[in-house]
């Protein structure tokens, strides 16, 4: 994957290398589409990314009914990629949203919405006291949490699933460029001037190059609503008699001044460079003061005050953690009701936008819609709650 010989034209262009655009590209690959090129002014899945790292979650447990069914029908999706791949994609080992019980609704939902929605669903959970939680995992609950564990849920391995769509984009002879780098799309001739004075004309073209999203549409009159919230998460070394004990998991609290209240991590996955067993854990929050499109805010010292709270929150919450062994932070782009963008707002553009940290799970879903809408097909599943129109502004 380099840069020699980068065609004149492609029947479909793909600017961004992340999830959404190399998962639209192996959909295109396995409907027979043959010139298609994915344009990524990085490396795939660099480290400061929003595709980058080992694992994302999938699950069930929505507030949002229409979610709910969506990730199941992503679920599937996954299910079948999983039965032609080479590669592990996911691992089940059950989901714990707990804390906190309140009405009001977070980023991620919140635990009476979730009950609500899988008791209408007739999605299996369990229902758990703070008594039972501690019982059965390392956790420390306060003696008011309460808990609900999906068990059909897991862990997607991020990043087999992009070396199995890089496979399928290749066998299937179509392209990707990595440091390549999109100056400007030219609407009118339908073409991407490339940085380093090269262009490629398309006949479709597919945009999804998270917090690079408005740079590109801006001048095209397709500016959106979207905040980039940049998002800590961290690997913590665990103590070898724990490796199977940690549930993958939600920690929902109001937020208290500083503290968002909002918490997630994984079980055991892998090991660091010492053989350490370790787990991915995050806060599902920002400061206001950190969200906008400065990229300044992904850097230190601004993550500084939150590393300290990861800190705190892990070795006060859970048993056997020995230390932060090393942190990220990822940009989040947000639209301002926290759900997706996927549309065709002009005749060759389609755009997927605002993927806000929860997009990898519906990924097969997302890349099979964004494939679909480019070659002008009706779409295999109703998207109309990521329509473009709800956040479209003009320049």
């Amino acid at each position: 994957m380099n840069n020699i010989n980068i065609p004149e034209y492609v029947d479909v262009a793909i600017i961004g290398g992340g999830m959404a655009g190399l998962s639209a590209a192996a959909s295109l690959s396995k409907m027979g589409i043959k010139n298609v090129a994915v344009f990524e002014s990085e490396k795939l899945a660099h480290c400061d990314g929003s595709s980058f790292g080992e694992s994302r979650m999938y699950r069930e447990m929505y507030s949002d009914p229409v979610l709910c069914k969506l990730a199941k029908e992503s679920n599937k999706l996954w299910a079948e990629q999983e039965s032609v791949s080479k590669y592990s994609l996911r691992k089940e080992h059950g989901l714990l949203f707990y804390g906190e019980s309140w009405d009001e609704e977070t980023i991620e939902g919140s635990i009476p919405g979730a009950q609500k929605v899988m008791d209408e669903q007739n999605i299996p959970y369990e229902f758990l006291t703070s008594e039972k939680i501690s019982e059965r995992f390392p956790i420390k609950p306060k003696d008011h949490f309460v808990g609900l564990f999906e068990p059909s849920a897991g862990a997607i391995l991020s990043d087999k699933a992009i070396e199995n769509w890089i496979e399928i984009i290749r066998n299937n002879g179509n392209q990707i460029y990595e440091g390549c780098r999109i100056k400007r799309i030219d609407d009118k001739n339908n073409s991407l001037e490339i940085i380093g004075n090269q262009s490629v004309s398309f006949d479709q073209l597919i945009v999804a190059s998270g917090m690079w999203t408005n740079e590109l549409l801006e001048p095209l009159g397709l500016r959106q609503d979207l905040k980039i919230w940049p998002m800590l998460w961290a690997h913590y070394l665990v103590d070898e008699d724990f490796i199977n004990s940690y549930p993958q998991w939600f920690c929902f609290q109001k937020s208290r001044g500083d503290d968002g209240g909002l918490y997630y991590g994984f079980p055991v996955l892998s090991r660091n460079k010492n053989n350490v067993p370790r787990i991915k854990v995050g806060i599902d929050w920002t400061p206001p003061e950190l969200i906008g499109g400065n990229e300044d805010a992904m850097k230190k010292p601004f993550m500084e005050p939150l590393i300290k709270m990861l800190d705190d929150f892990m070795i006060n919450n859970f048993d056997g953690v020995i230390s932060c062994d090393e942190t990220f932070v990822s940009p989040y782009t947000m639209t301002n009701d926290v759900n997706f963008i996927l549309d065709k707002p002009n005749s060759n553009i389609t755009v997927f936008s605002g993927g806000s940290g929860q997009s990898f799970k519906f990924a097969p879903l997302i890349g099979k819609c964004l494939a679909e809408k480019a070659l002008n097909k009706n779409c295999s599943f109703d998207i109309s709650c990521w329509e473009f129109d709800r956040f479209l502004t003009t320049k």
